[in-house]
């Protein structure tokens, strides 16, 4: 799957796009999907986390219709509202301990989209929470792992593309950017900035 999520920070839900993006991409269908299971004043007060098989997504309502698997057999149908969803992970079908797959990383991720990504990135921390975020596109130009962060292009719409190091711990959420699902951004830039890093 093409989509990251960090679990150490406290984040509220993921949008209903990313749950849709998340559930398609996966083949098989049978998702590991924590969700908030108790909700008081708008904070989740407990999580459950239930390996379930994707029967029907309903956009329209923000809404999901499945079935609870124990030992992979049917066990109880449930339906979620997107903004119950806390975090989703892939289970291959062909998996015989029908184990969830290891979460990919943010490295991972950024491969399997070609470097081009939009990045969540915390901006401040109280209490090991994250109180601050900003969502961008990013040319990644270059992984280093040893350090831990990753190098490439900031992209803003109507400023000039500025060249950064990124901490990878501070990263959230990682999407791929496609031409179909960010029509917008400035494609014909990319060209122009990897030529840039060649001449560097």
């Amino acid at each position: 799957m093409s989509y990251y999520v960090r679990p150490d920070f406290n984040l509220k839900t993921l949008s209903p796009y990313d749950i849709y993006q998340a559930i398609e991409q996966c083949n098989s269908k049978v998702l590991k999907i924590t969700y908030c299971s108790l909700r008081i004043e708008g904070q989740c007060m407990n999580t459950k986390t239930n390996v379930i098989q994707i029967k029907r997504l309903y956009k329209t309502c923000d809404f999901i219709e499945g079935t609870i698997l124990r030992d992979d057999k049917p066990y109880e149908d449930i339906v979620l509202k997107a903004e119950q969803i806390l975090k989703v992970e892939c289970i291959k079908s062909n998996n015989p301990d029908n184990k969830p797959n290891e979460n990919p990383t943010i490295f991972d991720i950024i491969k399997s989209c070609n470097g081009i990504v939009k990045i969540t990135q915390c901006t401040k921390l109280e209490n090991g929470k994250c109180v601050n975020r900003i969502s961008f596109p990013f040319l990644v130009t270059e992984i280093d792992r040893k350090n831990n962060n990753i190098k490439g292009y900031r992209i803003r719409e109507g400023r000039t593309p500025e060249y950064i190091v990124l901490d990878a711990s501070l990263i959230l959420n990682v999407e791929c950017l496609t031409q179909a699902n960010s029509p917008n951004f400035p494609w014909g830039l990319i060209p122009f900035l990897l030529m840039q890093i060649k001449n560097d």
